[in-house]
């Protein structure tokens, strides 16, 4: 684990758009099994268990040996987070089925506007809460672990 921070894992809460990308932040990357989405109408809860890159414990090129791979490369670290959006008044899907068991999504952003947050995947799919109140929050739960891979995204040629 990277000695710069001694405990990585978060805990937030976002209540206005400025929370919210910090919140955003935090999750992007973010590997979602669509087998750990629900919305549970009843409840007005929408729920979404991750697999987060840990952006906050980024190695800083620190010469500790715990942060080195034995290849010498940098150690990064992912977590499992549990995300809850409350207040939920409807659900759209778009490029998705909350029922496709096998899919596995990457979260890139998040953001909310006008009363909607709206979840933004790599490749296309989407998903937009309507909410009355924003109210989001994340939790890390469980012991990180290692990874050598940090996420990229190939700069689309059409851009330019």
């Amino acid at each position: 684990m990277p000695s710069a921070i001694a405990d990585p894992k978060l805990k937030l809460l976002a209540r206005d758009t400025d929370d919210l990308v910090i919140v955003s932040a935090q999750l992007q990357d973010a590997i979602v099994p669509m087998t750990d989405v629900t919305y549970l109408a009843a409840e007005r809860l929408f729920v979404m268990a991750v697999n987060r890159f840990m952006w906050n414990a980024v190695p800083t090129g620190s010469d500790d040996a715990d942060d080195t791979t034995p290849e010498g490369g940098p150690v990064f670290l992912r977590c499992s987070c549990g995300v809850r959006i409350r207040n939920v008044e409807r659900v759209q899907l778009r490029r998705l089925d909350l029922h496709d068991s096998g899919r596995i999504l990457e979260l890139l952003h998040l953001y909310a506007e006008d009363g909607i947050v709206h979840l933004i995947f790599a490749d296309g799919p989407d998903i937009r809460i309507t909410v009355s109140e924003l109210e989001i929050s994340l939790e890390d739960f469980g012991e990180p672990w290692p990874t050598r891979r940090t996420p990229s995204h190939p700069l689309d040629a059409a851009a330019d």
